[in-house]
């Protein structure tokens, strides 16, 4: 099915409308606002029909009493975004949020295909709604047309990366020259990315917000993923992840001997939001100690996937000098900080979805040139979708800022550390916010199962 679709791609090519016409090539700023903002997970879907059954993907009607799916979405269930939501969270991203020096998109713009059974011998998804390639397409489109119309994207870089969705079928990318990253070249073009043969084939790039201060390496998360059945672990010679750890590496020893700062965005996490290992065995091992070795110049690590607000640490023993990384569930952790150093921090970002309440994230960072890139806090904004549906209307609010919080003077090692240490005493008020936060101050009560 994936060659069959990959064949078809090439023919419906001539259907990708036309890109918005490129603006002129940036010039350098010599003033920057030192923000930036993370979107994830938009996941657009044309089809979902308002008043229907959540049950039913929010694609067709079910009993009288199970048509609940509000105009702006259906949270805590498996339905995707309507426009008048996406529109709704450009709307507010065009008023409120243009003091930015760039963009992160970590990507799933398209909405969720059928999928496979699942271990009850489920489909995940809508069997009866399949997405065609045509569509996938018109998704990705609408998606860069929405970006490119609220920002000036000359002055405002736009970093997008490839989602497990963003793909024909789902979860499925290989190696190689093929129809979606051709036309995702051809799509992205107005966005002055420097995608080269590292994009062209394997999906990753690496993006300057400030040569030889701070560059982003984009990397493919696909190639690790255990979903993505086409590719093999990272310990077989020649294997996509194996060839992308090596680009991986190579540019962070380059930015080490450069003097400059890196931040890495995917879109899968090493693990999902209950903790499991979302890589293959040898691409886990080998990416955690990359995070651990090259701390000294990464200084930021974002992700999206799995909708939820967490953090996951990559900590460094003392006596072995082995990496692990120990992602902050809901469960309270038990590091033990004497025995062990916090190295790396990844930051993991809520989702436009309504898996939770909808919610993106502006970003501080320092823009002194000693320093350049590092963290120093982030606000994150949300929406209550259910109060939403019944008034008529999107209102975003902030949800918290990390430093009133949580109390952090910034967003380093020295200062998760201490947070950590907060997290694990006795009745911690900071751990009970951030479990709070960790489903975007969703009340249960409202997620359903699908």
């Amino acid at each position: 099915m994936y060659t069959k679709s990959l064949l078809c791609s090439v023919a419906l090519f001539a259907l990708l409308a036309q890109p918005a016409t490129a603006r002129p090539q940036p010039r350098i700023q010599n003033l920057l606002n030192g923000k930036f903002l993370h979107v994830t997970d938009i996941h657009i879907d044309p089809t979902y029909l308002n008043g229907s059954d959540p049950k039913k993907l929010c694609h067709r009607m079910g009993s009288t009493k199970h048509n609940t799916a509000g105009v702006y979405g259906a949270v805590g269930t498996k339905c995707d975004s309507p426009v008048s939501l996406v529109e709704a969270a450009f709307g507010f991203m065009h008023k409120n949020i243009q003091d930015i020096d760039f963009i992160i998109y970590t990507g799933d713009t398209a909405r969720h295909n059928a999928g496979e059974r699942n271990c009850q011998n489920e489909y995940d998804r809508d069997k009866a709604a399949p997405r065609t390639v045509a569509e996938v397409l018109s998704d990705h489109k609408a998606i860069v047309n929405y970006f490119h119309t609220n920002y000036d994207t000359n002055r405002i870089k736009f970093i997008p990366t490839l989602g497990n969705n963003d793909e024909f079928v789902h979860d499925l990318i290989t190696y190689g020259t093929q129809a979606l990253l051709t036309n995702l070249t051809e799509l992205w073009k107005p966005f002055n990315l420097n995608l080269g043969e590292t994009f062209a084939k394997g999906g990753y790039y690496t993006q300057d917000i400030l040569p030889g201060k701070l560059q982003v390496i984009n990397i493919n998360t696909m190639f690790f993923s255990t979903a993505n059945t086409l590719v093999q672990d990272c310990d077989v010679a020649g294997s996509a992840g194996a060839i992308e750890l090596q680009w991986i590496e190579k540019n962070l020893l380059v930015a080490r001997k450069g003097k400059y700062n890196v931040y890495l965005m995917g879109h899968i996490p090493p693990t999902d939001d209950k903790g499991v290992v979302a890589y293959y065995p040898a691409c886990y091992t080998s990416y955690v100690n990359i995070l651990g070795e090259y701390s000294d110049v990464i200084v930021g690590h974002f992700t999206g996937h799995t909708n939820d607000d967490m953090l996951s640490l990559i900590v460094r023993s003392k006596a072995t000098g082995n990496y692990s990384l120990v992602p902050l569930t809901a469960d309270a952790p038990t590091i033990n900080l004497t025995a062990n150093s916090i190295m790396t921090v990844l930051n993991n970002a809520p989702s436009i979805i309504p898996a939770n309440n909808p919610a993106m994230r502006v970003y501080n960072y320092n823009t002194n040139l000693k320093e350049f890139g590092a963290l120093t806090d982030y606000v994150q904004y949300y929406t209550d979708l259910n109060a939403d549906n019944a008034a008529g209307t999107v209102t975003w609010q902030t949800e918290y800022s990390a430093s009133k919080a949580y109390g952090l003077k910034g967003l380093s090692v020295e200062d998760y550390t201490g947070l950590v240490k907060g997290f694990q005493q006795p009745g911690s008020s900071t751990w009970d916010s951030y479990v709070s936060f960790l489903h975007v101050s969703t009340v249960k009560a409202e997620k359903s199962k699908v």
